[in-house]
């Protein structure tokens, strides 16, 4: 990946960030690090619970597409963060 300048947020799309989910994924063996569940790389139905989702630590403008700024969430746990709920 190519160098940021100083103080610019990285913002990834296409193949590098499949990268990325990728990574996040596999670092964290598949489990929600959340709530501990193993989650399903591609859902089985939609809306499916248990579908893995990246989600960021710090908020994308703050803390970018970066690897130690996502972590591995089940699309519960992940939603129930959107809507302001932990569990």
């Amino acid at each position: 990946m190519p160098a940021c300048p100083k103080n610019r947020v990285v913002r990834l799309i296409g193949e590098p960030l499949r990268q990325l989910r990728k990574d996040c994924w596999q670092r964290d063996r598949g489990l929600c690090q959340v709530c501990s569940r193993g989650t399903y790389w591609t859902p089985r139905f939609a809306g499916d619970p248990e579908a893995y989702d990246m989600a960021h630590i710090r908020v994308r403008r703050l803390g970018g597409d970066v690897l130690s700024n996502v972590k591995t969430t089940c699309h519960r746990c992940h939603m129930r963060e959107h809507a302001g709920r932990k569990q």
